[in-house]
Parts: structure tokens; C-alpha cells; sequence
């Protein structure tokens, strides 16, 4: 995130609000949306990750703030959008990309993790649209939530992840349909980026496993959680995608489709 703001213009004076914004993924579509003008929300149930995250991003020079949130808590998230229009007056922007996860063979999964899958991902997903409708229905706002290939295209160890994920493209698709009257567009990416998590399996299977697990993917690299999945992201927040609503974009190094 060393890269200054330059305000370059595609999302200038718009409001993003992204959750799961202190890491990863989410923390790459900030710094995306921030370097295109977007004054940006973080939020997240990690409070320091957050905070970490904004600080890097009004050091270069972006309005932003944070908000620690749990998803899946209705009150949680009912204030962190009051708090979002209380200091910006207004929400553009909605991306949805908080999850939490454990990955196991499904006949090793429990309840709980299927609980827990659904809860921060498809609950999380569905209270921040209801929240954010009435602000989004003024602005005719973007929704973007996070699908994955693990979904789409089956993955093994991922049964639980794999169902709430196509949970959300379901839910994104039917509400494409229902909101597209309020111009409000309503898309799903479902990327492939590097993560604290990637980075973590990376170390522990060496050079020669993460260049195993690169083989599928027709661009042979994994893809940059800024320049690559929030520069998707912004393509979708922006007028470059005002006639896309209901859709499934794969920012994923060619993967989804090479399989």
C-alpha cells in the first residue's frame, strides 16, 4: 500500500464501504478504490487490522476510517453504516468480502463449520444489503460480493466454503433482479489472490508446491489482491460497468476456465 492516492478519477468523491477490508483481498479493494478517489470504510471484526489498514491508507493520502463489525450481528451492523453516512453522507459502494473458514475433507466438517461458513459470509452478505438498501436506492449504488470457484467449479476440502459462497451468488442474482428498478447493479467476483492465508500455505509446501499449484492457472501466478482483484473491483463500481447487473466475473489467472 506504499503507492500514493493519485485520485486518478473513476470512483472520485464516491463512498466504498468494504468488509473484511484489514486483510487480504478486501484490504486490496480499498487501497484500489481509494487510489481511484473513493473516500473508503474498512470494516472488520479485527479491530487492530483495521486500523492498520486505514493508516496505511490516509498516510497516501485517502479519506478513510474504520469500524470493527461482526457480520453476522444485525445491531454491529446497523451502526456501522450509520457511522458510515454519519461522517460521509451518503454510500456508493458495497463490496462484501468478509469470511471466515476451516477447510476440511467434508466428512471431517461439523456443524459449527457449516454454521460459521454461513453465518460471516451469506448472513454477513444479506444484513449489509439490508442495511445499505435505503442509501444505496438514493445513490443507485454497486453491490459487489464474493463468489468462488471452489463453488462453481467444486473444490475438494472445501464443501462447507464451497456452499455458502454459491449461497451468495445466489442471493446476489435474485436481488440483481429485484433492485436493477432502483439502478442499483449488483455483481459477484470470485477471485483468486493472494492472502495472509495463501501466503501461510505457501511457506509450508515450499517453491516447488506453490509452482505444483500454479499449473491450472493460465497466467501462472497468483493474482495481486490490488491491481488485479480491485482492479475488478473497481471496473464494477464504476461507470465502465453501468450496464452489468446479475453477473459472475473470475478474476482468477484463467483457472475457472482452464478446469
Amino acid at each position: 500500500m506504499s503507492e500514493k492516492n493519485t485520485s486518478v478519477g473513476l470512483l472520485k468523491d464516491k463512498v466504498a464501504l468494504v468488509t473484511g477490508g484489514a486483510q487480504g483481498l478486501g484490504a486490496g479493494c480499498l487501497t484500489a478504490f481509494a487510489q481511484q478517489g473513493a473516500r473508503v470504510v474498512c470494516v472488520d471484526v479485527n479491530v487492530q487490522g483495521a486500523k492498520h489498514v486505514v493508516g496505511q491508507l490516509v498516510a497516501d493520502g485517502a479519506d478513510a476510517m474504520a469500524l470493527t463489525c461482526d457480520v453476522s450481528d444485525r445491531a454491529q451492523v446497523d451502526a456501522a453504516v450509520s457511522a458510515t453516512i454519519e461522517k460521509f453522507g451518503r454510500l456508493d459502494v458495497l463490496v462484501n468480502a468478509a469470511m471466515t473458514q476451516r477447510l476440511v475433507p467434508f466428512d471431517m466438517s461439523t456443524e459449527a463449520d457449516l454454521d460459521g461458513a454461513f453465518r460471516s459470509s451469506v448472513l454477513g452478505t444479506y444484513n449489509f444489503m439490508m442495511a445499505t438498501f435505503p442509501h444505496l436506492k438514493h445513490s443507485a449504488g454497486r453491490v459487489i460480493n464474493f463468489g468462488s470457484a471452489a463453488g462453481t467449479g467444486g473444490e475438494p476440502g472445501m464443501a462447507t466454503y464451497a456452499a455458502a459462497k454459491e449461497a451468495v451468488r445466489g442471493l446476489s442474482k435474485a436481488v440483481a433482479a429485484e433492485w436493477g428498478t432502483y439502478n442499483i447493479n449488483v455483481n459477484v467476483i470470485c477471485p483468486t489472490g493472494i492472502s495472509p492465508a495463501y501466503e501461510q500455505w505457501a511457506a509450508s509446501v515450499g517453491p516447488d508446491g506453490v509452482a505444483a499449484s500454479l499449473k491450472p492457472f493460465l497466467l501462472k501466478r497468483m493474482g495481486d489482491p490490488v491491481h488485479d482483484i480491485g482492479g475488478v473491483a473497481v471496473f464494477l463500481a464504476s461507470e465502465l460497468s453501468d450496464y452489468m447487473t446479475g453477473r459472475t466475473l473470475f478474476a482468477d489467472g484463467g483457472r475457472a476456465g482452464f478446469k
